[in-house]
């Protein structure tokens, strides 16, 4: 690893730790523990397997554009490919990363050109963060806030779609056929992970529904803050965003907080097991 990649590395974890200790500095930790404590089991178990079925559908939706390009996977290689990146992004601090290392693994097993891998991931990762901004466009007229024109914020949401279409186009002509069937993937991986949310702020016993809209706003924006390589797996980034957000918005920042952890803690057992493949890659793929 570069002495740049290791700088990089150094301050993503410094950032973390600046932004948790900021957080931390500013709630009520043992409130935060006790909803934790008292949140029901049967709810949280509920919300892990909305979040681990989500990301099997998100697995699908990458193999569609593999498909395209093409790339020569199965889906039970696929999956593996997956859950590998699911390890690296959320427990590594590494410079290459698990979409880095899925590029890397396609190129040596399956002989794939690397331009066009890496054009299907990163097409992967737009069309989530593209449903993630359609959403928050959604939320933002439910909000009870007063923001200037929120009720013109709809007519965003196509401009967001055509935006999409325009980057596959750039990347990779031979994707478009798949922009339908990515986007109806992208919206059933975003709506599993919203009921997911959901499932734990029921856990949470948060019985004041009409704040749900405000809740789930601060759950999409925290996705993009958490996506952007500033901090090590989004640690800090997600929680800043729920702590300020739930100031802004008025609702408890406790239950924000709380919200944010226990999404985390649901992904991170989800992507666990992917750590099988970081001892033995080559298990992942059959060489053509």
């Amino acid at each position: 690893m570069s002495s740049r990649k290791i700088l990089t590395n150094i301050l993503k974890v410094v950032v973390s730790c600046l932004a948790v200790y900021y957080v931390v500095s500013r709630i009520d930790i043992a409130e935060i523990m006790e909803k934790v404590r008292s949140a029901d089991l049967l709810l949280l178990l509920a919300a892990l397997a909305a979040y681990t079925i989500s990301q099997l559908a998100a697995s699908f939706r990458l193999r569609n554009l593999f498909n395209l390009v093409p790339i020569t996977i199965t889906q039970k290689e696929n999956i593996k490919l997956y859950w590998l990146g699911l390890f690296y992004n959320l427990f590594l601090p590494g410079g290459v990363g698990g979409d880095g290392f899925k590029v890397y693994l396609l190129g040596k097993y399956k002989k794939s050109n690397l331009k066009t891998v890496i054009g299907a991931i990163l097409s992967d990762r737009v069309s989530g963060l593209s449903i993630i901004v359609i959403l928050l466009f959604v939320f933002i007229p439910m909000l009870d806030y007063n923001i200037p024109y929120k009720n013109l914020a709809w007519v965003a949401i196509p401009l967001v779609a055509a935006a999409f279409y325009l980057f596959l186009y750039i990347v990779n002509k031979k994707l478009l056929p798949a922009f339908p069937r990515v986007m109806g993937w992208a919206i059933c991986v975003q709506m599993l992970q919203m009921l997911s949310a959901v499932l734990i702020l029921a856990s949470l016993h948060i019985d004041a529904r009409h704040m749900y809209d405000a809740y789930l706003f601060l759950f999409f924006l925290s996705a993009i803050a958490g996506s952007l390589p500033i901090t090590l797996g989004g640690i800090g980034a997600r929680e800043l965003v729920f702590l300020w957000g739930a100031q802004y918005l008025g609702v408890n920042e406790g239950s924000a907080i709380a919200l944010s952890l226990l999404f985390y803690t649901a992904s991170a057992i989800t992507a666990l097991p992917g750590i099988i493949y970081t001892i033995k890659p080559a298990a992942i793929l059959k060489e053509s």
